[in-house]
């Protein structure tokens, strides 16, 4: 089962074998494992960048399907070529059969016309990784119009889509460290900011993961970068040292301070700084904010007892992504605004954050589990784990009809 997790500025893929030996192998795309880098591949095609971002925008566009399928293409290459060279040499002395997992950015993988391009754009992809001719957008064209037939290493029967929220929590599912009941997951990524209110529940012998209040806000690392380097240059044309493309692969850290952001310093630019910051701010924590407060108004609806708390003195929490290492994301999703406004207007935790912490009310903060049978991921990064953990995810099963937890959602207004 490969397991693709395609990202904004990079892509990360886990190959897993759920059937025979229970094992997953991260893909690395670097010279050396020593640094989460390597396990990370720039979302690119030649020049072209933010491809997937650009399908979300516009998920008919023939053009971005095709670039898109090119750069799957050579991940998948990629991935099966250091498999061969790097897996057990038992998967090599027998036959297999590859699936593919591919992960969708929304909760639902049904009736949108963006699944639809995601399903298209991964057939094509490995149709393309399975010819001769390297990818190029006028085979992937031609595949696409069936005016070329290539027999693919997947047959399309095995390729699926599974929400990329979903995946990211199987590896803690299926761990010893679950725990059932409310959880929220934020996860910033390059582009975009995923907000999720989550109950763990089971069905039967199996664990259900109902996602009740969801939003995408184009709030990620980049827009931050991209917000503030507007500001900036709204007062001095010129001032700020880099492009926001500069960034756009991840392999570089966004700046967090003036300094990093412009040539010379000066007391408007700082001005036009902390207002952009500001600015942005609001948006963050006004999105996490109504979904958590849609949320628990929906579970208060639903239970007669005006005394029932559903969330007693605590609240799981996992902020996950490559932009969660931003010290800006931690200060307002993590370390208080955003707990601070829900403890003054909405729950029962106390309203001084000291108390709250000697008396364990509020946000209880974990990390997802690094899972005992990702066999070749260094234990040294065990800290960035939350960076391959939807790719993981995705190589546990063939989705809903495989190994994956059942999904179930409920939007509430």
């Amino acid at each position: 089962m490969l397991g693709l997790d395609l990202g904004t500025s990079c892509s990360k893929v886990v190959i897993g074998d759920p059937g025979w030996k229970n094992k997953s192998y991260a893909i690395s795309f670097g010279n050396g494992d020593h640094k989460i880098s390597a396990w990370l591949h720039p979302t690119r095609f030649s020049d072209e960048a933010n491809l997937k971002m650009r399908l979300m925008n516009d998920p008919a566009s023939d053009q971005v399907r095709d670039l898109l399928a090119c750069y799957l293409a050579n991940v998948i290459r990629h991935s099966r070529s250091w498999f061969d060279s790097n897996g057990p040499a038992d998967y090599r002395r027998r036959g297999s059969r590859w699936s593919l997992n591919l992960g969708f950015p929304d909760k639902s993988v049904k009736g949108s016309r963006l699944a639809s391009a995601y399903s298209e754009v991964a057939t094509v992809a490995v149709a393309l990784a399975s010819a001769l001719d390297p990818p190029s957008p006028e085979l992937a064209s031609r595949v696409r119009r069936r005016e070329r037939v290539i027999e693919p290493f997947i047959p399309p029967s095995r390729v699926s889509l599974y929400p990329e929220i979903a995946a990211q929590l199987a590896g803690y599912v299926n761990s010893p460290h679950r725990k059932r009941g409310n959880l929220l997951l934020i996860d910033v990524g390059a582009g975009t900011l995923d907000v999720s209110t989550i109950i763990l529940h089971e069905d039967g012998d199996r664990d259900v993961i109902s996602f009740h209040v969801c939003e995408v806000a184009p709030l990620g690392v980049l827009r931050l970068y991209e917000a503030r380097r507007q500001a900036l240059e709204d007062v001095q044309p010129g001032c700020v040292k880099f492009p926001v493309h500069h960034f756009a692969d991840g392999s570089q850290a966004v700046p967090e301070r003036l300094s990093g952001l412009v040539h010379r310093s000066a007391l408007d630019l700082e001005q036009a700084f902390r207002h952009a910051s500001d600015h942005f701010t609001e948006d963050v924590l006004a999105v996490a904010w109504s979904c958590l407060a849609r949320f628990r108004a929906s579970q208060l609806k639903v239970h007669a007892n005006p005394a029932f708390d559903p969330w007693g003195d605590n609240l799981r929490f996992f902020l996950t992504g490559g932009g969660c290492r931003s010290p800006f994301y931690k200060n307002q999703l993590a370390n208080g605004p955003l707990e601070d406004k829900l403890a003054a207007n909405f729950t029962r935790w106390h309203p001084e954050r000291s108390r709250r912490r000697s008396s364990r009310q509020g946000f209880i903060l974990e990390p997802l589990p690094l899972p005992g049978n990702l066999e070749n991921f260094p234990d040294s990064l065990r800290s960035d784990f939350d960076r391959l953990s939807v790719a993981y995810g995705l190589a546990l099963g063939g989705g809903e009809g495989g190994n994956l937890m059942k999904i179930t959602s409920a939007t509430y207004q």
